[in-house]
């Protein structure tokens, strides 16, 4: 552990620059965040900021409002880290504004952690700094939701702090550990990570295979999975069912199943998803409840499996893809924003010249930069195509890069969105930076010296 603060010093020192940027961008959407003033986003930050005020009054992350009729699903919608995360800063500020100066302040802690990274992964930096920094031009989600009252930042935050952690143990497999801690705060903090506490111990047992790991590295990477137990059994005496969170209901149902029947705002899609919601409501418990709304929705994803399959593929692409235009419109327009009509629908209704005439509703400025941040995203894919298969890069980091990729990817499925990108986002950033280097103009090997030497050895494993 002295050894990777050794070496995160010695790369911060040489990297003012990148730090001064970063810190410029962050203080440029808070204040913009202030101006604008829409920083609760819909009905993710109400449960957040019920649950800092439940744990100060009650003790409870319940996510709904206190005073009225108690919703049991709102027990275990959100895990509590983010809850305590407000709860702890309320005790020097109850102003949210000062929440999101706290997390502007992650969020750059975060990308200087993905510059880190790559440089213990490679001993390599680019020259042409500005070149490097092009990535965050091109996505603003990472700056929109440093000033929004969500999980995101200090979700992506512990994601960067694991792999960092996972690429240390590389060399001493006691950093594991940190790894699966990180983990471990990651699924407090946001439940779609949940289910990754079975990938955990795979990889464990993958490396102790390979005899780079003992014994001891395949019990504490239990740790992940005995947080998602003994979440699960805390809401099981809460609730009196066992599970993690009763968001996978939510998404499942509201999305997957809404999907596989119809596009976004298709009525008879509507319907048939409100009527398994109002039938599932009737049940006596929240468990009846749960399993009900599942067997119905999953009724439905089998009755348009190819419907769903389509969706799924699509949300896949949009993960890399997507512009953040929604985000974009949240943040400067509406947080509560909500586009019923899209471009598709005027196509269908009027062919290429509807598109066109939709796409002239729009500032000429704002449709050229969203274009550009979609060619750019593409750009990314191919990036990382590669930077996955690089021979320069340790196996083992490539193997836990791609696996949780993938895992997101997945698992976010069919709301394929730049928001769900942040989590991913530093292996993207890193994928791009490893592609100015390979190209052989835009980089140089660190020189260090002997002192720095004996601490990072380790970096070209």
């Amino acid at each position: 552990m002295q050894s990777l603060i050794t070496h995160f010093k010695i790369w911060l020192s040489r990297n003012t620059f990148l730090v001064i940027v970063l810190v410029a961008l962050h203080l440029l959407f808070l204040l913009l965040a202030m101006k604008f003033n829409h920083i609760a986003f819909s009905v993710d930050s109400t449960d957040y900021l019920n649950q800092a005020a439940n744990l100060k009054e009650h003790g409870s992350w319940y996510a709904g409002i206190w005073d009225q009729p108690h919703d049991e699903t709102m027990y275990s919608r959100r895990p509590p880290l983010y809850a305590l995360f407000l709860f702890l800063i309320q005790f020097v500020s109850t102003n949210n504004y000062f929440a999101l100066a706290i997390q502007n302040v992650i969020s750059i802690f975060s990308l200087v952690l993905s510059c880190f990274l790559f440089w213990q992964l490679t001993g390599v930096r680019p020259v042409k700094k500005w070149l490097a920094l092009l990535p965050l031009l091109f996505f603003p989600t990472q700056f929109i939701y440093a000033n929004m009252i969500m999980a995101d930042v200090l979700f992506q935050f512990f994601i960067i702090l694991s792999l960092i952690f996972f690429h240390h143990s590389i060399r001493d497999a006691r950093a594991f550990l940190g790894f699966c801690i990180c983990i471990a705060l990651a699924i407090l903090t946001k439940p779609v990570l949940y289910l990754f506490s079975i990938a955990v111990p795979v990889i464990a047992l993958l490396f102790y295979s390979k005899k780079m790991f003992h014994l001891r590295e395949v019990f504490v990477s239990l740790l992940p999975l005995a947080v998602v137990i003994s979440m699960s059994t805390y809401n099981y005496y809460e609730t009196g069912y066992f599970h993690y969170s009763t968001v996978n209901e939510k998404y499942f149902s509201e999305y997957g199943a809404y999907l596989a029947v119809g596009e976004r705002g298709n009525p008879e899609a509507q319907a048939k998803v409100d009527s398994v919601i109002e039938v599932a409501k009737q049940q006596p418990d929240l468990k009846s409840y749960s399993d009900m709304l599942m067997r119905e929705s999953f009724k439905l994803v089998k009755e348009n499996k190819a419907r769903f399959v389509w969706a799924q593929f699509k949300g896949m692409i949009y993960f890399f893809t997507d512009h953040g235009r929604f985000d974009l419109m949240a943040f400067f327009v509406n947080p509560d924003y909500m586009q019923e009509k899209g471009w598709k629908y005027y196509y269908a209704q009027n062919g290429i010249s509807g598109a066109i005439d939709y796409i002239k509703t729009f500032n000429p400025f704002v449709v050229i930069y969203l274009g550009l941040t979609g060619l750019f995203n593409i750009f990314i894919i191919y990036c990382l195509v590669r930077f996955l298969f690089a021979r320069n890069i340790a196996m083992p980091d490539r193997i836990v890069f791609l696996i949780l990729i993938a895992y997101i990817v997945i698992f976010t499925g069919v709301v394929g969105c730049s928001r769900y990108r942040m989590a991913v986002f530093p292996i993207l950033w890193m994928s791009y930076i490893w592609f100015l280097s390979v190209r052989g103009k835009h980089h140089t090997v660190e020189s260090h010296t002997a002192a720095d030497n004996e601490e990072i050895n380790y970096s070209h494993t």
